[in-house]
Order: structure tokens, then C-alpha cells, then sequence
């Protein structure tokens, strides 16, 4: 497999690996340096080999890509050859040129040609032009590549089917879900509630992400919509950097006094992080790019697996989850209190949908969702 980070926190990578791992395959993950870690490790029977810099997500350094694409074809021996996301199909694609008849997988984790630009991480407008035009090189490039690709696989069925369209992909796509391990054992915690000295009384909605934005997750919509609700609080769990300061200044100027920032957590926390809340929202609302609007976020699958109901946009991939499983409720986002009123109608009716989250929880859960993965393994093995 070739990784595009340094292989310290990707579970979806890890999980498929030791899927992988588990049916008898031998799984070695080349990926990116880091300082702080081994160029070699062990990860759980993964075999973990730090070799590129970051001049691998620059296009103009063609030689070095080419360099490294023979040192893997030289340095490593395999038999099936996975990429993750776009800028390692590139590197794939090198490889596949020089092994035309190495079974070449590509794992698209998003829906790259359709990803915006938010315009307000950009200091000036050179810079954003700039990074507009380099975008569009590198959609044109995914295209181009995915001619080489004999294998596709991608995170949900919405993407699988724009992915097969936009590509003109002839084969059957792959989808496997990142949903959590099934926690067969559960406890609700009250440390967010101990952490903010939130009373017992009161409610609290979480969000949980690895970054926040401002103007891309619609999380602005939420903060207004409950700021003057006095029994609910607002829980936002995620790294604390310049993304997630903007954010807190938003909430500053605003008046907002309901709103608790929380650093991102330990994988291993997350379940007793959000147990503690009593709804968790998914509040991506975005119909104009593909990207959001195809999107089927983690934390979704994080909310059931730690059982609180979910309070999620009306976009294809929730409602085919949260409606079907009666597991939290889906809003239209373009209507007033939208959200405050979803909430409401979970903490009504709360037992009912608690009850129905503890069944999803069993039902998504990697334990089912990675045998889409070790299948096509299999197919391709005996192919």
C-alpha cells in the first residue's frame, strides 16, 4: 500500500490492513516521513517502511516521483499494489508503467474532482488563484490516471457511483465504509460534563472532527440556532489549531456562551468522550459541491458505535442510514431552527431512539464492513 501520511493515525488504513493481515496476506505500508518516528516499524503485523518526503505532493518534482517508483519496484516484492487518494494513484501509476501486470488498486477516501477550496484559509488572493489553478491540474491528473487503475474502491455507495460515471470505470467498485469495531461492552461517562463543570441536568450536543473550519461544515448554522438555549450545551472535540481558533472567535463575537472546545482525543477515547453527550451532530449542509453532499462522515459511524442518537443533514448517505435504522433524525438544513428542532425531537422520543442506535451499533461495525475488502482480495487472488 502507498500512504500519503506517515502512518500514525489513518484507521481506515489500519483497519484494512489487518483485515488484510487476517485472510493471510502479507501487508507492507510505504508512506511519507515524520520526525519523532522510525523510517521502519512493525505495527501490529503491518510493516510500516517511512520512505518519502514531501516533495511528493509537489508536481514539478517528477524526477524524484520517478526515483522513488523504481526504488518500490526494485526495493519491494508484491503481488497486489493499493493506493490511497490521489497523490499516491499518481505515484501508482508510475509503478503500474513499470509492472503492467501487477494488480493495481486505487482507494479513493473522497471525492477528490468535486472537493472545494475554502476560500478563507487563504491570506490573499494570489495564494488562493494559485492554489485554484494547481487544484485543477491535479483533478485533470486523477483523471487522466484512473485509465491505469484495475481495481477501484471508495467509502460509500453514493461516491462509487460518481467515481464510475466520472471515470467511465468498467469493473464492479468496492465500497467499504470506515465504521468503528463493534464496542461489545459500553458504559456512559460523564467526563465532558466533569471536564466543563456542565450540570447534571443539562444537555449536550457534541461534534467531533480531526479539524473544524468556519464556512464549510455549517457548524455556524448550529451555534446560532442554539446560543440561547440555557439546557443545552455544545461540545465541539477537535484539534486545536489555527482552524479551530478562527472558529472559537466566531463564537467570541458572537455572544455565544453554550460552546466548549475540546482538544482531539486518543482513538481509544472517543467512545467515552461521546457517551458522555446525549445527541451527536453531523451538520455538513452543502448541495453545491458533490464532495459534502455525497459525504458520509466518520463521526456518524464514532456517535452510534459510543450509542447516542445522531442529528444529521438530509443528504443521501444519512438518510440511508439514520432514517433506515430510526437511529436519530435527518434535517433540511434550508429550514428555520432546523437543527434546534431535530434535537427536540430526539430528546422527546429519546428512548426509542437510544434503543434503535444500541441495534445500528452492531450492524456497522468493521467487523461486517471489512469483509467487503478481504473479498476482493480473495477475488483478485484467485483471479
Amino acid at each position: 500500500m502507498l500512504l500519503d501520511n506517515p502512518f500514525t493515525n489513518d484507521r481506515r488504513v489500519k483497519r484494512e490492513a489487518l483485515a488484510l493481515i487476517e485472510i493471510g496476506f502479507k501487508v507492507q505500508i510505504i508512506c511519507t516521513k515524520e520526525k519523532g518516528f522510525s523510517e521502519k516499524e512493525n505495527d501490529e503485523g503491518i510493516e510500516v517502511v517511512r520512505l518519502l518526503d514531501n516533495a511528493i505532493f509537489d508536481p514539478k518534482k517528477i524526477f524524484e516521483h520517478k526515483k522513488w517508483a523504481k526504488k518500490i519496484v526494485n526495493d519491494f516484492h508484491f503481488d497486489i499494489f493499493h493506493c490511497h487518494d490521489q497523490t499516491m494513484l499518481n505515484m501508482g501509476v508510475l509503478v503500474k508503467k513499470l509492472l503492467p501486470t501487477i494488480p493495481f488498486i486505487y482507494d479513493s477516501h473522497e471525492l477528490f474532482h468535486s472537493w472545494p477550496i475554502n476560500s478563507s484559509n487563504f491570506e490573499s488572493k494570489l495564494l488562493m488563484i494559485k492554489s485554484v489553478l494547481v487544484r485543477k491540474y491535479f483533478i485533470k491528473r486523477e483523471l487522466s490516471n484512473s485509465k491505469y487503475v484495475d481495481y477501484l474502491v471508495t467509502v460509500n455507495k453514493s461516491l462509487a457511483g460518481n467515481l464510475k460515471e466520472y471515470f467511465k470505470f468498467k469493473n464492479e467498485i468496492t465500497v467499504v465504509r470506515n465504521c468503528p469495531e463493534y464496542a461489545s461492552t459500553y458504559t456512559k461517562s460523564t467526563i465532558l460534563k466533569d471536564k466543563f463543570n456542565i450540570p447534571a441536568e443539562k444537555k449536550i450536543l457534541v461534534f467531533i472532527g480531526a479539524n473544524i473550519y468556519l464556512n464549510s461544515l455549517n457548524m455556524e448554522q448550529v451555534f446560532e440556532e442554539f446560543k440561547d438555549r440555557k439546557d443545552i450545551e455544545i461540545v465541539v472535540i477537535s484539534a486545536f489549531n489555527d482552524h479551530s481558533k478562527q472558529v472559537m472567535k466566531y463564537i467570541e463575537s458572537k455572544g455565544i456562551k453554550n460552546v466548549h472546545f475540546h482538544d482531539k482525543v486518543r482513538p481509544e477515547q472517543i467512545n467515552e468522550y461521546l457517551s458522555s453527550a446525549d445527541v451527536g451532530v453531523v451538520p455538513t449542509w452543502n448541495k453545491s459541491d458533490l464532495s459534502y453532499w455525497y459525504a458520509l462522515d466518520n463521526k456518524l459511524f464514532e456517535y452510534i458505535q459510543a450509542r447516542i442518537p445522531v442529528l444529521a443533514t438530509a443528504q443521501p448517505e444519512y438518510v440511508n442510514i439514520i432514517d433506515a435504522e430510526k437511529c436519530g433524525v435527518c434535517v433540511n438544513a434550508d429550514e428555520k431552527n432546523a437543527y434546534i428542532n431535530g434535537f427536540d425531537k430526539i430528546i422527546s422520543n429519546y428512548e426509542f431512539y437510544l434503543t434503535n442506535t444500541r441495534k445500528t451499533a452492531e450492524n456497522l461495525s468493521w467487523e461486517n464492513e471489512k469483509k467487503h475488502i478481504q473479498n476482493l482480495y480473495k477475488l483478485i487472488s484467485n483471479g
